[in-house]
């Protein structure tokens, strides 16, 4: 009975962090798009508190966070690792001892180790899926009789716009009003997002900049040209699905079957995490489930 209220007590702890975390995400993106100030503050911090008990993350996996493109913030995903981090071993200790409070902290450290390494890419996939919007957004203003400068500023404030790509317009286009080459702003997106579709529209951009002529028709057919290259992409990814899938089901499956032997035969449980042997076997067959979950990703992961 002690142990299925602690069980309940964790789930119901874990669901409310997790809404607070999602509801202080909204709250966040909210703010962001009403700031207009591309160095304002966000109002994010007035939101959560001045930000006093989120944590920042370390460079290295904010970078991570941001490229796997998460629905939450990076200082939100951050401090409720390590909250959970913190909480889950000594809430596993007092169910299960201290074997299970070390094996929950190593599923707290590789758990999101792999989240992020299935998930990377995300952010670049979501802006080459905006880039299309972009690009005739831009043909549109240059239609309307606009400079290409002032089409590529129009188009980072375009509805439809990611808020990543929406930065790299504007940001092109602030460069080349406080007197930068286009060309030269245009190719620094270019290189800071070294995708296949960014690059073709940067090169269209590049050439109409400098050569003139029908610009607008160009961009449009360069448009054209990633929204065919993005559908092959998602048909493949469609037919890969049911691979995917039957990774993460024979992934989870061991999991489960343990965590269910466990809880419904003491036998079990008292060997896996009150014995030397136990604990040695439930890592390694916790480590090679991992190893052949992203093995099979690998195997099922699309080239395009």
């Amino acid at each position: 009975m002690t142990l299925a209220l602690l069980l309940a007590l964790a789930v119901l702890a874990t669901g409310a962090a997790a809404r607070v975390a999602h509801r202080l995400s909204r709250r966040g993106t909210v703010a962001c798009r009403f700031s207009t100030e591309p160095g304002a503050s966000t109002g994010g911090d007035d939101l959560v508190g001045g930000g006093r008990w989120l944590a920042e993350p370390p460079t290295r996996a904010a970078a991570a966070l941001a490229e796997a493109d998460l629905p939450v913030s990076a200082s939100v995903a951050w401090t409720g690792w390590l909250g959970a981090l913190g909480v889950g071993p000594l809430v596993a200790a007092v169910v299960g001892g201290g074997g299970l409070a070390g094996v929950v902290a190593l599923g707290l450290v590789i758990g999101p180790l792999l989240v992020l390494r299935t998930r990377r890419g995300r952010a670049d996939a979501r802006l080459e899926q905006a880039l299309p919007g972009a690009l005739e957004a831009v043909a549109r203003s240059l239609r309307s009789g606009a400079s290409l400068r002032q089409a590529v500023e129009e188009a980072g404030t375009a509805a439809g716009t990611g808020r990543a790509l929406a930065g790299e317009l504007t940001r092109a286009a602030s460069e080349a009003a406080h007197g930068a080459s286009l060309v030269s702003a245009l190719e620094g997106v270019g290189a800071r997002r070294p995708l296949p579709g960014v690059r073709l529209g940067v090169a269209a951009l590049c050439l109409g900049a400098e050569t003139g002529g029908a610009q607008a028709r160009a961009v449009d057919g360069v448009a054209a040209t990633v929204r065919e290259r993005l559908a092959v992409a998602a048909e493949l990814r469609a037919l890969s699905s049911q691979a995917r899938i039957s990774a993460l089901v024979i992934g989870l499956a061991p999991i489960g079957f343990g965590a269910f032997a466990a809880a419904t035969d003491p036998r079990s449980s008292q060997f896996l995490l009150h014995t030397t042997a136990g604990l040695v076997l439930l890592v390694a067959g916790l480590v090679l489930d991992a190893a052949g979950w992203l093995w099979m990703q690998h195997l099922a992961k699309v080239a395009v």
